[in-house]
Formats: structure tokens, C-alpha cells, sequence
């Protein structure tokens, strides 16, 4: 069997390691079968980190835009499943195609336009209706429709009005370095230590864990904060640097911005708790990651952080300031409350393996 694996869409870190990383377990499990992803003529990707039975197909310059990307793969993907005598199509867009020869199977895991809380301009509204409309047909007719989360497949519910016929949930691993790390991590813990891993967007709740921490300082708790990873909107980065000069925090508040892997896990070592009050997540890596270490989450009660994160971490609507800080407290304070928390973290985290989460996937060998 050939399945042809639409790789185009996984231009960010995020999105190549869910793709690559079941890919490569799917290819591990099934040698018989052949795995062509379309891949842009500027990929750095390392052909040798793959099984032999993974092979790149190359595709023009010009659709490294999104845009241009989208109107190539409805008239050219077709043609290259004829080409490729390819017998099965896998997308991680959370969309299908029009006019697809073969059956199709597609991952969703993106909850933006879906999300009423995650700000978005006149144009970014039109493309969040146009990016609704491809999700509800998806849900109504592809042969596999999958999530990697149940909060993705309920928004998926909500926004088609229909449940997939057939569909499953699909979780995501975090690699094997991090619990490689983890075993040979050597780090003392920072004991008042709040930390947040991600792309700083204006909903992942930076500027409430600025205001948590001025409120943990008034109650005499010498609690410090780190940010960790970029920031793609800077007047949002603008906002809370604003926001830490106000409250008089630029002390106890450090933004470092993407990090070295190696680094990051000696943050997530380091840590006491992992929090991100995040208003629009499908999944969590970084908080798995954290996880892996150790260190307990508090995150978003709204969206998918509660169901990964389980019992390693607490959980709060991401617009309460006053329940955020009173769980940053019992962490910050409470040194058995915070240890249950802990080892219910490494705990957690030993689920999120890719000979674990892939196996769902394997459902889509029976649609040929």
C-alpha cells in the first residue's frame, strides 16, 4: 500500500513534530507499505531520521504560502495520487479534498478560528469562516476523520452540527529526549519558580501571569516568573512589557525567548509549576514535556490542557485571576500538596509515547 502524506502544512516546529513523529511510528509498524509526503523544495528535513520506507516528493517554490498552497494541492494532489498509484491520502490540515480518487484521512488539531476568545481582525474573521466551512465538510465526509484531543472533536461536533461516521482521537507524543533528560537531569530545583513554555500569542495568557505574580508578591511570596519561547505579535509583547514596568516587576520577570532544546528542559527541571492560562490550546506539548520533569501544570479549564495534563496538574477558567493565583499559591506553599502534584505529573506524562498515541492511526489501513 501507498499513502501519500500531505506534509506542506507542517511549516511550524508543533506541527512537524505531531506530523513526522506518528509518520515515523506508522512506517516503523507497517514496512510493507510506503509512505510519499509531499515536502517544499526548502525543507530541512534529515531524510535519514525516517524509515526507508518514508520518501520525499518535492513540490514548486511557490506554495510556501498558504494561499497559494491551498489552490495547488485542490488541482495538483490529485494528480499525484494517479502518479504516485497512491492508495490512501493523509492530511493533518483537518481538511479534505474536493475531488479526491482515494479515501481520505484527516488530523485536526488547530481550535483557532473555532475559538470565540482568541482575538482575531476583519480579515482573520473571513478566513476563520472559510477555514470553518472546509472543517465541517471534513467532518461530514471524510472515510477517517481524526483529533488529538476530545476537546478538538467536540469543537469539531459544534461547528459541523454532526458527528464524523467514522473517527477516532489521536493524542500526540513528546519525543524521547525529553524523558531521556529526564532520567539524567541533574538540575536543582528553583523553589518559587512560576514557568510558561510557548508561543507567546495574545491568548496564551502571558499578561494574566504577569498580574498573578504582582498578586503573589502583595501576599509576601517571592514567587519569580519565566517566559520561555517567542513572540509572534509584538505589540502583544509590547503590552505585557508594559504591564511588568507597571507593577514594578522587571525584577522578578524574565523573557527569554526561544530556547535551545537542551535549555528547555533545564528550565522545566527548574521549575516549581508549569502555568499557562491559555484560552485556546487542542493539545499541550510543552506542558507534557514539563510534566516529564516533574513539574505540575496549571492551566486552562476551558480547553484541552485538563484532559492531557490529567491528574498532574490543576486547572482554572483562564479568565479568572483569582482562582490562577490561588493555585499558584498551594503550589508555591505547600510543599506536600505540591509533591502529590509532582508524581502524578511523571505519571501522566509516561502516556504521551508515540507506540502509544500512534496506534489509533493504524484504523486507516482498513479504509483500502
Amino acid at each position: 500500500m501507498r499513502v501519500l502524506v500531505n506534509g506542506l502544512s507542517a511549516n511550524h516546529p508543533s506541527g512537524r513534530h505531531v506530523l513526522h513523529g506518528h509518520i515515523k511510528q506508522l512506517a516503523t509498524w507497517t514496512p510493507e507499505h510506503v509512505f510519499d509526503m509531499l515536502v517544499s523544495p526548502d525543507n530541512d528535513l534529515d531524510e535519514s531520521t525516517f524509515p526507508t520506507n518514508v520518501r520525499y516528493v518535492s513540490v514548486p517554490r511557490s506554495v510556501r504560502r498558504t494561499s497559494s498552497r491551498i489552490i495547488w494541492e485542490r488541482s495538483q494532489i490529485p494528480r499525484i495520487i494517479h502518479q504516485q498509484n497512491s492508495d490512501l491520502y493523509f492530511t493533518p490540515t483537518g481538511t479534505i479534498l474536493s475531488r479526491c480518487p482515494v479515501p481520505q484521512v484527516s488530523l485536526a488539531q488547530n481550535p483557532w478560528c473555532m475559538t470565540r476568545e482568541v482575538p482575531k481582525t476583519i480579515t482573520q474573521q473571513f478566513i476563520g469562516m472559510l477555514q470553518r466551512r472546509a472543517y465541517a465538510k471534513a467532518q461530514r465526509s471524510a472515510d477517517l476523520m481524526t483529533y488529538n484531543s476530545h476537546y478538538m472533536r467536540n469543537l469539531y461536533r459544534q461547528n459541523a452540527n454532526a458527528d464524523a461516521e467514522h473517527s477516532e482521537v489521536v493524542y500526540q507524543a513528546i519525543g524521547d529526549s525529553a524523558h531521556i533528560a529526564a532520567r539524567e537531569q541533574q538540575i536543582q530545583r528553583s523553589p518559587n519558580t512560576i514557568l510558561a513554555v510557548s508561543g507567546m500569542a495574545a491568548w496564551k495568557g502571558a499578561d494574566q501571569l504577569v498580574l498573578a505574580l504582582k498578586r503573589l508578591r502583595q501576599q509576601g511570596i517571592d514567587a519569580k516568573l519565566r517566559l520561555v519561547g517567542p513572540w509572534p505579535d509584538p505589540s502583544y509583547k509590547r503590552l505585557v512589557l508594559d504591564l511588568i514596568s507597571e507593577s514594578k516587576l522587571q525584577e522578578h520577570v524574565s523573557i527569554t525567548g526561544k530556547v535551545p532544546r537542551k535549555q528547555l528542559y533545564e528550565e522545566m527541571a527548574a521549575a516549581r509549576v508549569f502555568a499557562l492560562p491559555s484560552r485556546c490550546e487542542s493539545f499541550g506539548i510543552p506542558a507534557v514535556e514539563a510534566q516529564v520533569f516533574g513539574t505540575p501544570v496549571i492551566g486552562s479549564s476551558t480547553t484541552a490542557m485538563a484532559e492531557i495534563g490529567g491528574l498532574g496538574g490543576e486547572y482554572c477558567d483562564p479568565w479568572d485571576l483569582d482562582a490562577l493565583v490561588r493555585l499558584l499559591t498551594r503550589h508555591l506553599t505547600d510543599q506536600r500538596h505540591w509533591q502529590l502534584f509532582s508524581d502524578a505529573a511523571r505519571e501522566n506524562a509516561l502516556k504521551y509515547r508515540w507506540d502509544v498515541c500512534s496506534r489509533p492511526l493504524l484504523r486507516m489501513f482498513m479504509l483500502v
